[in-house]
């Protein structure tokens, strides 16, 4: 039985490959690759960042450019409308053969701010300070991106909203779009990608976004304990809610690390929320075909791995003896990932017969940490600052185990690569994590990674003893990876439960069940 198709936009802050901060650009690009190749009309309106990446051979089209409502005045917003090569096998972003499209609506400001005309997207990484002015950015960003979509009238089916940078989207569609005939049958669907980031502003910002502060109440959709929430407006407008975990749907209704303030929101709302766990790209992340690596290799094939293992022992500068495993991490050093677990257990660490890889930048008192360990220990620690696209890919072919020790983590990324790559996880009992890796039990041999439960440094170090003692039995070893080489995280099923909730949203639209500002003003 053939699927519907629709229209769908989604507004986002990153997209791969033209524009990626963290997960949040792998799985807005590879969810609208998917779902191109699915059939479906999709358009990304995405900011016109500086430093935008844009691939050869994708075809360039100016659109006009319009003023944009600005509290009481108005800014100037240009458009640019991108698409990638129709190649026909989904390469760079395109989709294949299937009758959808894909294209990118680039939105910038040609206000006197240039609020995307900069070296950084979020912030300028040479002096590590975020841009003061984030409210006003993506506030123009939302309001622009519609005024785009309304001026070109083609009939929208769904709006999809990705995390804060994108809040605003639901709210205009349903206040000041309203009346414009491209929503008019459109849906919206926000989806949280990360609870813990939440674009929180002083409440001048509701005078820019075009509302009276009679508004700004606690029982309203703007008021959060004195200021305004971006995430919590996304929450209170859209149609339908999503995030990107089963497990993580869940927990953040349940408050404390959790919640981050908004849980009340959330379970006034459990009934719309799902929770759809994220997919993986298996033609960028797959062994056989990663242009990453030295050798090739795959599940029936896997003798490669040994190869690429000892290019990444070289290129780290370790020695051939003692064989001990490398333990892989690419990662945000934020205390969110665990790092603060992996500094108290230094010294447990180092008395593992197991050698550490570490790429990734974030908290100076992360970097530091790990640059002192190489400095001191070189042969037990290789630590990279910042992001190499082609050293990560190294590390998950060529490590034996991944440590992933998040506090919380909505989905994740890599433990899912890792187990693509042959590379067993170590993973703490949280959101994704627990969704997508299981526990090994050395009586049945069942399981696909080592996890832990409570956030405690030893509990993790327990978890990786378990993973180096399986690495000396040769057969449970080769066993454990084989398994976990053998799941599927591909996009293919998580674009299945994206099409059953936008069906799901456009019943509600159909039965005028929608938010309007009234509606939502009894929704805290």
């Amino acid at each position: 039985m053939s699927r519907p198709t629709y229209a769908v936009v989604h507004c986002a802050s990153e997209m791969t490959p033209l524009a990626k901060v963290g997960g949040l650009g792998d799985v807005v690009g590879a969810l609208a690759a998917e779902q191109a190749r699915r059939g479906h009309r999709v358009t990304v309106a995405l900011p016109a960042y500086r430093a935008l990446a844009v691939p050869p051979g994708w075809t360039r089209r100016r659109l006009p450019g319009c003023e944009v409502p600005w509290g009481l005045g108005m800014e100037p917003a240009g458009f640019e409308l991108i698409s990638p090569p129709a190649s026909g096998d989904g390469a760079d972003g395109a989709p294949a053969a299937g009758g959808g499209s894909l294209e990118v609506l680039l939105v910038e400001h040609l206000g006197e701010r240039r609020f995307f005309d900069r070296a950084g997207i979020y912030d300028d990484s040479a002096r590590g300070q975020s841009y003061p002015d984030g409210a006003e950015r993506f506030v123009f960003f939302a309001r622009a991106a519609l005024q785009a979509l309304a001026r070109r009238g083609e009939p929208l089916d769904i709006l999809h909203a990705h995390d804060h940078q994108a809040g605003w989207v639901p709210c205009f569609a349903r206040t000041h779009f309203a009346a414009e005939p491209a929503f008019a049958s459109a849906a919206t669907v926000f989806t949280i990608h990360n609870l813990g980031y939440q674009g929180i502003h002083d409440p001048w910002v509701l005078g820019l976004a075009g509302f009276g502060r009679e508004l700004f109440h606690p029982a309203g959709p703007f008021e959060f304990f004195g200021r305004v929430n971006d995430m919590k407006v996304g929450l209170a407008f859209a149609d339908l809610l999503s995030t990107v975990s089963p497990r993580y749907a869940r927990e953040i209704q349940t408050g404390g690390e959790f919640g981050f303030g908004l849980e009340g929101v959330l379970q006034r709302r459990a009934g719309d929320l799902r929770g759809i766990l994220n997919g993986i790209d298996d033609a960028t992340w797959d062994p056989a075909r990663d242009r990453f690596l030295p050798h090739p290799y795959d599940r029936d094939h896997p003798h490669g791995k040994a190869k690429v293992r000892a290019a990444l022992r070289e290129e780290c500068g370790f020695p051939l003896a003692p064989d001990w495993p490398l333990v892989g991490t690419v990662s945000r050093l934020v205390d969110q990932k665990g790092f603060d677990l992996v500094e108290q257990a230094e010294a447990d660490l180092l008395r593992l017969e197991a050698r550490f890889v570490v790429l990734g930048a974030g908290r100076s008192r992360y970097q530091e940490l790990f640059t002192r360990l190489m400095i001191q220990h070189p042969h037990r620690f290789h630590y990279r600052a910042g992001f190499d696209e082609r050293f990560a890919h190294l590390i998950e072919g060529g490590c034996d185990l991944y440590l992933m020790p998040s506090r919380y983590e909505p989905c994740g990324l890599n433990q899912m690569y890792s187990l693509r790559y042959g590379t067993v996880p170590v993973v703490r009992a949280t959101g994704g994590l627990a969704d997508t890796v299981e526990d090994f039990d050395p009586r049945t041999r069942a399981g696909t990674g080592f996890v832990f439960q409570r956030y405690e440094a030893g509990e993790m170090v327990a978890a990786l003893r378990r993973g180096l003692t399986a690495w000396r039995q040769p057969a449970v070893w080769a066993e454990l990876v084989r398994r976990g080489m053998g799941s599927d995280f591909s996009w293919r099923a998580s674009a299945d439960g994206y099409d059953r909730l936008y069906a799901d949203a456009l019943e509600r639209v159909r039965e005028g069940r929608v938010p309007t500002l009234d509606s939502v003003r009894a929704r805290p």
